[in-house]
């Protein structure tokens, strides 16, 4: 049996006025008590700052030994593989208590988009960048093999407003604009969706290929066309080799949310897996039964609940 989660921790950055200050111990201890709780063998998560602060939040865990005499660090997890920043400062990181067997961090100064004709110009030029690198390890998972966890977090639904020659942001004054506006910030997750299926598909062409796992926060929802090109369904719900499966399908619907925004339960936070580990799953849940709606920043928790999945 091995466990597999995703956690987005919510803005661990370095406080900036007092009152960030005196809830951060408050902050580290509910992320080091939500990391015993889900006690995963592998945990990908997002919003991560300073790894100094990822630090304090694992030295609040009890020491373990890893799988096979590995690891001996807080909470039995190696050397953590971390991502690199965006502009906030906020990183995904790969926590591992299984072997490392490969680890690095995929980056891009821009990603494309698809064209309608080859030949045709990149419909969006250089302006959607990869502001959060993906976290990718390949983990030697007993009695599973290896295993491939790629940790992401896609840009939020917030709209993207248009800019000037200049850089400056143009205030949205019509209904048409700020449809544009919402589109933009779709436009980007499914730049974002289709670079990394793309490795995914890199990842799949080994031989042989392993399983692999894709995780984190995709702001977007489950039908979406984001998650769709993610997945990367098979033609007319046939299959594919290739085709990544929702591993908290199976959770009961009143249970199936990862936020609580404007009132609503929404599932954002994700784990796809490739059919032979999904096979495999065990069982699955969102550590959401005290989960709340944050209205106020700074907060000492977070917003998004942990999905936490067992295969067996």
């Amino acid at each position: 049996m091995i466990t597999l989660a995703t956690f987005n921790v919510l803005d661990l950055l370095e406080p900036s006025d007092e009152r960030e200050r005196a809830i951060l111990p408050a902050k580290l201890d509910a992320l080091a008590r939500t990391l015993r709780r889900i006690d995963a063998d592998v945990v990908g998560l997002q919003e991560v700052g300073p790894p100094a602060l990822l630090d304090a939040v694992l030295e609040r865990l009890p020491r373990l030994g890893g799988w096979g005499g590995l690891g001996g660090r807080a909470g039995g997890y190696l050397e953590p593989v971390v991502g690199t920043p965006d502009a906030r400062g906020i990183r995904n990181v790969l926590l591992s208590r299984l072997p490392l067997l490969h680890a690095q961090v995929h980056t891009a100064e821009s990603l494309p988009f698809p064209a309608f004709r080859q030949g045709d110009p990149p419909p969006f030029g250089a302006r959607i960048p990869l502001r959060r690198g993906v976290v990718h390890a390949r983990v030697d998972a007993p009695a599973f093999g290896p295993l491939d966890v790629l940790v992401v977090h896609f840009k939020s639904p917030h709209p993207v407003p248009l800019r000037d020659a200049a850089g400056v942001e143009l205030p949205a004054t019509t209904a048409r604009a700020r449809a544009e506006a919402g589109l933009r910030s779709i436009v980007w997750r499914a730049a974002e969706a289709l670079h990394v299926r793309g490795l995914v598909d890199d990842v799949l062409a080994g031989e042989p290929p392993p399983e692999v796992v894709v995780m984190g926060d995709m702001n977007d929802v489950p039908d979406s066309p984001v998650l769709r090109a993610l997945r990367g369904e098979g033609e007319r719900g046939r299959g594919d080799a290739a085709e990544l499966f929702d591993c908290a399908a199976g959770i009961e619907p009143a249970r199936r949310f990862s936020i609580v925004h404007g009132g609503r339960r929404v599932q954002i936070d994700h784990l796809l897996a490739t059919a032979g580990l999904h096979a495999r799953l065990a069982g699955a849940g969102f550590e959401n039964g005290e989960l709340r709606e944050v209205l106020e920043l700074p907060s000492a928790v977070s917003d998004h609940a942990a999905l936490v999945t067992r295969f067996g």
